[in-house]
């Protein structure tokens, strides 16, 4: 009996468990069917990018459960098959639930094309992308479906879901995918074969940038001898050229150390001392060829000279060239002179040996080109004279560093540009003329620093601006400035320079007055500025202390004021041009003591008064121009007695009377000119019989005021 009971008690607790864990079935199956409906919804929503980040109450007793939560746990129940029986229909609270979340999400029908959630072995989307981005895909990757990405709750959860298929494709090359989409239709051939050319391109093109190591300096090397490699050390660690240089073949500078590595004769050894100054000075030659071979073509080497001194060397333009790149010695070069050496007694600076360079002068040669920076190399050189050639390009600021270099002539040339800053380190230089070039801007300040510097011409060029202050140069004897366009006034600065001999400004734009400080110019000879806006009175003080003055040029500028009287106390004045200003007064009688005086031209002023009768004080007189003044009075008797007179200009003035026949004593007069005066009377006889011999030209009013015989006068008013 209690067996039985506890036969059916076990089986009456069976049946409870039983009818338990089929409910617990019932519920579990109903839950894992809506839990696929709710990732079927998010996994639609995914792929449209429409899915919110929030919860849903999908609970039994409301609870706020993740749908990532939910599909992970569907996942795992369906994987490991814990509900056997097909679930029965949803209750209507879970019905509720199913659709508020399928609402949520975007519910997608039969009609929009919906999604096989239990279709595992694709596990993808088959709907087609219409956006720029999925044509984009397609056209490069065909029409294959979209994979599911890495927030997928499928890829998330479980590799069940993705399939064999996708596990394949998401395993596979790219270049292999590429290439089979690319060209799995006729229509892809083109993008494929453009594709591949362009990929090979690029890989080809990677090798040959990144793979070669050999630099263009160590390329030049590998192909050179040991010779040309130790004077590339020598020339580039010496700074004399740059290396960039070496690496364009046709450069003067790497013509040039070819010809000292392989074909100069001389077979200099690296380490000589002379060995930079002879590449300098190849280069010097190979950059003049270039120049003069661009302009009259190619130039065939010279085929035999005298002793074969030119064999195999090329033409380079110049007049003369004697011995240049030959295996001579370069003090034996045409134009180069070196170091003095006692040859039999007798010292030379020109010898067939290779010596530091004392000077180098090409002068009027037809050199070309421009002055290469190889010329600092010459470090020994004192005189540099290139003047009258054919030489362009800028100042060599290079020069700085020859610090034993006193004389610089590149006057005459084609040379353009500012002066360097650096001139002013030449502190050695005695003798600067860069006169006759198309220089320009200003004039540097710093040369101020020239201390030593005696001659300074910089004139015929195109410079601006002031002229700066020019106080310590105390050694300065002659400043040229004339012909440029330099403004302001003249430098007064000019009056600290006590040993200046001679000054041109003229033909600038200089205007104001000349200082008073220029008295102290005790030792000054010539004074030039005509041709400028100068004003004001013409200072007398300058011919206070002076007594050496031998020219005073200020014509064509604005000054006023009395002619300067204590001129006259000059006597060793030679030429007085105070020309076209606006000076007034009369003709001083003290200027009959400047006896040294052979051109005095006053024309165009406002003179008044008569002519000096003093005129035959002037022993040495050749030209007296006096018109276009408001001169009156008698032509003076005593102009017979000048016997060196030989142009004489009285026209248009207000002059009476009439010839003096002793005018025919005046042995040496060539030109005379009286017309537009109020001279009458007829020309005497005496006078015209001075046609035969040395009178060239006369000018009369003979129109109507004056008779003038036949042949007599060559111009007639």
């Amino acid at each position: 009996h209690q067996q039985q009971q506890q036969q059916q008690q076990q089986q009456s607790s069976s049946a409870t468990m039983t009818s338990r864990n089929n409910k617990k079935k019932s519920s579990t199956s109903y839950e894992r069917r809506a839990a696929m409906q709710r990732q079927l919804d998010a996994m639609e929503a995914e792929a449209s990018g429409t899915r919110p980040s929030m919860n849903i109450d999908m609970g039994d007793e409301g609870e706020f459960v993740s749908v990532r939560q939910r599909n992970q746990e569907t996942a795992r129940r369906f994987l490991y098959d814990e509900d056997d029986e097909a679930a029965g229909v949803l209750t209507s609270k879970n019905k509720n639930t199913t659709m508020a979340a399928a609402n949520l999400f975007g519910n997608r029908g039969p009609e929009t094309g919906g999604v096989n959630l239990m279709d595992h072995e694709t596990g993808i989307y088959s709907n087609e992308d219409h956006s720029f981005t999925g044509r984009i895909r397609r056209f490069f990757l065909g029409d294959v479906a979209h994979q599911p990405g890495e927030h997928d709750a499928i890829a998330a959860d479980s590799e069940v879901y993705l399939g064999e298929q996708a596990r394949a494709s998401r395993s596979s090359s790219i270049f292999v995918r590429l290439r089979h989409l690319l060209c799995s239709s006729h229509q892809r051939v083109l993008v494929c074969l453009i594709f591949f050319t362009a990929f090979f391109m690029a890989a080809f093109f990677s090798v040959h940038t990144f793979g070669n190591k050999t630099t263009p300096e160590q390329q030049l090397r590998s192909e050179n001898s040991d010779r040309f490699n130790d004077l590339l050390d020598l020339i580039t660690l010496e700074g004399v050229s740059d290396m960039n240089t070496f690496l364009v073949l046709t450069s003067p500078q790497s013509r040039a150390l070819r010809w000292v590595a392989y074909s100069d004769q001389a077979r200099l050894e690296p380490g000589d001392p002379v060995m930079i100054q002879r590449y300098a000075l190849a280069v010097f030659f190979y950059n003049s060829f270039m120049v003069f071979e661009k302009m009259a073509g190619a130039q065939a080497p010279i085929e035999k000279g005298e002793d074969d001194q030119f064999e195999g060397v090329p033409i380079a333009g110049w007049y003369i060239q004697d011995y240049w790149l030959t295996e001579k010695g370069i003090c034996y070069w045409h134009g180069i002179e070196c170091a003095v050496k006692n040859i039999g007694g007798i010292e030379k600076r020109t010898y067939d040996e290779n010596a530091p360079i004392y000077s180098f002068n090409m002068t009027n040669n037809y050199v070309w080109g421009d002055i290469p920076n190889e010329i600092k190399a010459l470090h020994s050189i004192e005189r540099l004279d290139l003047s009258g050639n054919r030489l362009q390009g800028k100042f060599p600021s290079e020069v700085r560093r020859l610090t034993k270099l006193k004389y610089i002539k590149l006057q005459h040339n084609k040379m353009t540009g500012s002066l360097p800053i650096h001139i002013g380190f030449m502190q050695s230089a005695i003798e600067l003329d860069i006169s006759k070039n198309k220089f320009s801007g200003s004039i540097p300040t710093e040369i101020n620093r020239l201390s030593n510097i005696r001659i300074l011409d910089f004139s015929n060029n195109v410079f601006t601006n002031q002229f700066p202050m020019i106080r310590n140069l105390k050694e300065l004897r002659y400043l040229h400035l004339g012909s440029n366009e330099l403004s302001g006034t003249v430098p007064f600065s000019l009056a600290e320079t006590p040993e200046v001999r001679e000054v041109y400004l003229e033909k600038n734009k200089l205007t104001g007055t000349i200082a008073p400080e220029m008295e102290t110019l005790s030792k000054l000879r010539i004074f030039s500025a005509y041709d400028n806006k100068i004003s004001g009175n013409f200072p007398n003080y300058m011919f206070y202390s002076n007594e050496e003055l031998e020219q005073v040029s200020i014509q064509f500028n604005s000054f006023t004021g009395s002619i300067p009287t204590f001129a006259g106390r000059l006597r060793t004045l030679h030429t007085l041009q105070m020309h076209d200003n606006d000076f007034t007064g009369t003709f001083p009688s003290e200027w009959q003591f400047m006896t040294s005086l052979r051109i005095l031209h006053l024309q165009n002023n406002r003179m008044h008064g008569s002519l000096p009768p003093t005129v035959n004080k002037f022993p040495v007189l050749k030209e007296l121009w006096i018109s276009h003044n408001d001169l009156t009075g008698a032509i003076p008797p005593e102009f017979s007695e000048s016997n060196s007179l030989e142009q004489l200009y009285l026209d248009h003035n207000k002059l009476q009377g009439q010839i003096p026949p002793e005018m025919s004593q005046m042995a040496k007069l060539e030109t005379l000119r009286l017309e537009e005066n109020a001279i009458t009377g007829s020309v005497p006889d005496e006078v015209c019989n001075m046609k035969t011999f040395q009178l060239r030209f006369m000018s009369m009013d003979c129109v109507n005021e004056i008779t003038c015989p036949d042949n007599c006068c060559n111009k007639c008013y």
